[in-house]
C-alpha cells in the first residue's frame, strides 16, 4: 500500500536536505580552513572558514530539538518509534544526531582548553579534534540512517532526490575521514617505526575508509553507487583546486599576508585518491568490491601516497624496502579490518528501522556516570580562549600566540611560539620565517635555551629543520623547568653565525597531562561506537 506523505514526512525530508547541505558546506569550510592555516596562519575563532564549519549547527539543532519535542509531547501517533530517555522519545537516528552534536560542542570546549594548555595546533589530529571529527561523523552516519528510514517508510512515494542526500552525505563522510587522515601525509606523522622499520600509515587508514564506504555506496544507491561516489569525489577534487585558493584570497584582509612558500599544496584536493574514479571505471567488470583481496589491492594502489603531490614524497623518504614492507603490513591489517567492518552497514540499517524498544539500565553504571560526567566537565572548562589573539599588540599576530620580529645581524625574521608562555616539560613548537614574506639567504637556524647554574650556564641546543628549500625552519623546544630563562635565536648567513636573545618566563606544567588528554580524546569516540553498536543489536 502506497504511503501518503504527511506533514511529519515533509518536515523530515526538509530536515534531510538541510542536514546534507550542512555536511557539504562544513566540509568545504574545513578544506578552506586547512589551507588558510597553511598559507596564511592561525586566526581567531569566528573566521569565514570557521563560520562555514559551524554555521550549520544552529539550524540543525533548532530543527532537531523542535521535532523531538513535538514528537514526544504533541504528536498523537499511536505507533511511535525509537526509545525513551526520561519522558522524551525520538527515533534512534535522531538520538544519534543528538550525541554527535553534543560531542561537537564538548569538543569545541576541549579545543579551547587544549589551546590554552598547549598552544596552537600544528597537526590535524589532536585530542580535541578527535572529538570534533567524531561528532561530525556521527551526525553524518545518523543522517544516512534517517534517510534509509524515510526510504523504507515512504517506499514507492520516496522522492528520487533522496538518493542524492545519501550520496552527498557519503561524500562528506569519506572526505571527512580522508582529511583527518591527511595527518599521516605530514612528514612528522607519516610513518610509524617498528623494530627499525618505517611503516607508512596512510595506506591503512585511508584504505580502511574506502573498504567500508565503497561497498555501502552500491548497497544503498544501487549497482553504480560506488562509481557515483568516486565520480563526486573526483569532481570535488577539481573544484577544490580552483575554489579553495580563491576563497582563501577572498577572505584575506589588509592585516593578512601569505607565509613563505605560499600558495602551498591544496591539501583538500590532494588528500583524496585521484586514481579511484578511473580505476573503478576500468575494473567494474571484475567485481572488485565483492572480493576482499581485490578491494584491498585497489585501495592501496589508488592511495595518494604514490603521487608526489606534497612537500615530501613519502616512498622516496622511507626507501624502497620500507615502502614494500609497509604495503605487506597494510595488506595484513586491512584484511583483518575487512572482517570486522562487514557488520557496519547492517548496524546502520538496523538503526534506521522504525521500532519501539527500551534500553535496560544498570544501576552500577548509572551511579557512576554523574561522577564521571562532572569530572570530565571540570577538566574541559576553558580557563581562557586559546584562539583570541590581540592583533594590536606589538609582536603578536595571526600565526601564533606569540610572534617576535627580531634582527639577527641585520637579518630580520619572525620567531613564532605555538604556545606562549611556554610550559615546562611540554614540547613547544617554534617556527622561524623571514620577515615581510621575503626569502632571506639563511643557510641554517637553531635555538639555544640558556639558564644559569651555581657553577656555570647550561645550554640546550635545538636544531631546526627546513623542507624542500622553503624558508621556514621549525622544531620542538623543551623547557626542563619553569622560571626565567633565555632563548638565543641563531642564524647562519653567508657562513657567519649570529644570535639574538629573547627572555622567557616559563610556566609550570599544564593541569592536564598529555597522556590523559589523549586518553579522554580517544575514550569518548570509542564509547560512542560501542554504545551505538550495542543499541543496533537491540533493534529487531
Amino acid at each position: 500500500m502506497e504511503h501518503k506523505r504527511s506533514r511529519e514526512d515533509n518536515f523530515l525530508l526538509l530536515f534531510l536536505v538541510v542536514l546534507c547541505l550542512y555536511h557539504i558546506i562544513a566540509r568545504f569550510g574545513l578544506a578552506v580552513d586547512l589551507q588558510w592555516h597553511t598559507d596564511v596562519g592561525r586566526d581567531k575563532l569566528f573566521t569565514p572558514p570557521h563560520i562555514m564549519i559551524l554555521g550549520g549547527i544552529i539550524p540543525t539543532s533548532i530543527m532537531l530539538s523542535s521535532y523531538i519535542l513535538w514528537y514526544s509531547f504533541i504528536s498523537k501517533k499511536d505507533d511511535k518509534v525509537g526509545f525513551y530517555i526520561g519522558p522524551i522519545i525520538a527515533p534512534t537516528s535522531l538520538w544519534m544526531m543528538v550525541c554527535g552534536l553534543i560531542t561537537l560542542v564538548i569538543g569545541g570546549l576541549y579545543d579551547d582548553f587544549w589551546h590554552t594548555s598547549y598552544g596552537v595546533d600544528t597537526m590535524i589530529i589532536t585530542p580535541p579534534h578527535i572529538w570534533t571529527f567524531a561528532g561530525g561523523m556521527l551526525v553524518e552516519v545518523a543522517t544516512i540512517a534517517l534517510a534509509l528510514q524515510m526510504k523504507e517508510r515512504l517506499k514507492e512515494n520516496t522522492p528520487k532526490w533522496l538518493n542524492l542526500v545519501i550520496l552527498g552525505t557519503l561524500w562528506a563522510l569519506v572526505y571527512h575521514f580522508h582529511l583527518a587522515f591527511a595527518n599521516f601525509l605530514d612528514p612528522r606523522a607519516s610513518t610509524l617505526e617498528i623494530i627499525n622499520l618505517e611503516i607508512i600509515l596512510h595506506f591503512i587508514f585511508a584504505g580502511a575508509t574506502l573498504i567500508i564506504f565503497l561497498p555501502l555506496a552500491d548497497r544503498w544507491l544501487g549497482k553504480n553507487g560506488s562509481i557515483s561516489l568516486a565520480g563526486l569525489l573526483f569532481a570535488s577534487q577539481l573544484l577544490f583546486l580552483v575554489l579553495v585558493p580563491f576563497l582563501v584570497t577572498s577572505f584575506m584582509t589588509t592585516e593578512h599576508f601569505f607565509r613563505p612558500g605560499s600558495p602551498h599544496t591544496t591539501w583538500a584536493a590532494n588528500c583524496l585518491p585521484w586514481l579511484l574514479f578511473p580505476v573503478l571505471i576500468l575494473t567494474r567488470k571484475f567485481s572488485v568490491l565483492e572480493n576482499p583481496n581485490r578491494l584491498i589491492a585497489m585501495v592501496i594502489f589508488v592511495d595518494v601516497v604514490w603521487l608526489p603531490t606534497f612537500m615530501d614524497y613519502i616512498p622516496q623518504e622511507v626507501g624502497i624496502f620500507n615502502t614494500l614492507i609497509s604495503v605487506i603490513f597494510s595488506v595484513v591489517i586491512l584484511r583483518i579490518f575487512y572482517s570486522f567492518s562487514l557488520g557496519f552497514g547492517s548496524a546502520v540499517e538496523r538503526l534506521s528501522l522504525e521500532r519501539l524498544f527500551t534500553i535496560k539500565k544498570s544501576k552500577k553504571k548509572v551511579s557512576k556516570s554523574p561522577v564521571l560526567a562532572l569530572f570530565i566537565a571540570i577538566l574541559l572548562v576553558p580557563i581562557a580562549s586559546g584562539h583570541a589573539i590581540h592583533f594590536t599588540e606589538e609582536g603578536e599576530g595571526f600565526d601564533a600566540p606569540k610572534r617576535y620580529l627580531i634582527d639577527v645581524n641585520e637579518t630580520y625574521v619572525w620567531v613564532e611560539f605555538m604556545i606562549w608562555p611556554p610550559k615546562a616539560l611540554i614540547d613547544t613548537e617554534v617556527v622561524i620565517l623571514p620577515a615581510s614574506n621575503e626569502t632571506a639567504n639563511i643557510e641554517d637556524a637553531w635555538i639555544e635555551v640558556v639558564y644559569p647554574t651555581e657553577k656555570d650556564e647550561v645550554r640546550m641546543r635545538t636544531d631546526l629543520a627546513s623542507s624542500n628549500n622553503i624558508s621556514i625552519w621549525d622544531g620542538q623546544v623543551v623547557f626542563p623547568f619553569s622560571g626565567n630563562q633565555t632563548i638565543q635565536i641563531w642564524l647562519e648567513v653567508d657562513g657567519q653565525s649570529s644570535f639574538t636573545e629573547i627572555p622567557v618566563d616559563v610556566e609550570g606544567p599544564p593541569l592536564l597531562p598529555v597522556w590523559l588528554a589523549w586518553a579522554i580524546a580517544i575514550s569518548w569516540p570509542v564509547a560512542m561506537v560501542l554504545i551505538w553498536k550495542n543499541i543496533s543489536h537491540k533493534i529487531i
